[in-house]
Order: C-alpha cells, then structure tokens, then sequence
C-alpha cells in the first residue's frame, strides 16, 4: 500500500493538479502579475514625480515670494530715496525762492529809498524857489517904497499876517 492512498490522495490527479498549478503560476505571473507589477511600478514612479515635482514647486514658490519680498523692500528704499530727493530738492527750491524775495525786497527798499530821496531834494528845490521868490517879492516891495521905521514895522506886519493866511 502506498501512503498517498492511506490518505486518500490519488498520485495522478495530485501530478495533474501540481502541473496546473506550475502552468497557472506561469500564466499569472506572465499576463498578471509581471502587468500589475508594472502598473504598480509606474504608478509609484509617476507619484515620486508627483511628489518631487510639488517639492519643487514648493521651493520655486518660496523663491518667489523671498524675490517678492526682495523687490518690495527695494521698492521702499526707492520710494524713500525718492522722497528725501523730493523733500531736499523742495528745501532747495525754497532757499532759491527766499533768497530771489530778499533781493527783491532789497531792492525795492532801495527804489523807494531813491523815490524819496529824489522827492525830499524835489521838495527841497520848490521850498528854495518859493521862499527865494517870497524874498525877492518882500525886497521888491521893501524896494518901492522908502524906507523908515514905521512903514517898516508896517511891511513887516503885513508880511506876516498874509504868510499865516
């Protein structure tokens, strides 16, 4: 007795079942398995290139936004810069425009003075003119007629009172 019938195992059929079983293996791994695992092999590529590719927008994103930051803060420096040049340039121009209304000041402080100067020496020939022709008209009169006490205190009296009119 053969200990494969003690257990009811039939050594033909377990040949068959074994040799399907090595033909099954083989078909599986040739149209199955080898396809699946390729598929899986592709798919854990294209998530490493997935995940790579997030990383490394991640660093570009962090690089543009570090270039971001660094445009912007040179654009503030700029705007200031531009601002203390507009603001010195400002006081400049101010400076200038003082100093062009002090000399005009001045200088229309020397016209007037020149205006009334001209006017006092002006007023001062009419005064000159008016008293010389005010003596000549006093000795013209004194002149005319003859001299003495009396009619002088006279002359002189009218002289006097016709001044004050």
């Amino acid at each position: 007795m053969n200990p494969l019938d003690t257990f009811g195992i039939n050594w033909k059929i377990l040949i068959g079942q074994i040799i399907n079983l090595i033909i099954l293996l083989y078909l599986l791994q040739r149209f199955a398995f080898k396809p699946f695992l390729k598929i899986l092999s592709e798919r854990r590529e294209k998530i490493e290139k997935g995940v790579k590719l997030a990383e490394e927008s991640k660093e570009k994103i962090k690089l543009a936004e570090e270039e971001r930051a660094k445009i912007l803060k040179e654009g503030e420096e700029k705007a200031k810069q531009i601002l203390k040049e507009s603001e010195e340039r400002g006081k400049q121009k101010e400076k200038e425009i003082l100093t062009a209304a002090e000399v005009q000041r001045v200088k229309i402080l020397e016209q007037a003075q020149q205006m009334a100067q001209k006017e006092i020496e002006k007023r001062k020939r009419e005064f000159s003119q008016k008293n010389l022709e005010l003596v000549l008209a006093v000795s013209e009169k004194i002149l005319k007629e003859k001299i003495n006490s009396e009619k002088d205190k006279q002359i002189i009296e009218n002289l006097l009172t016709s001044n004050n009119d």
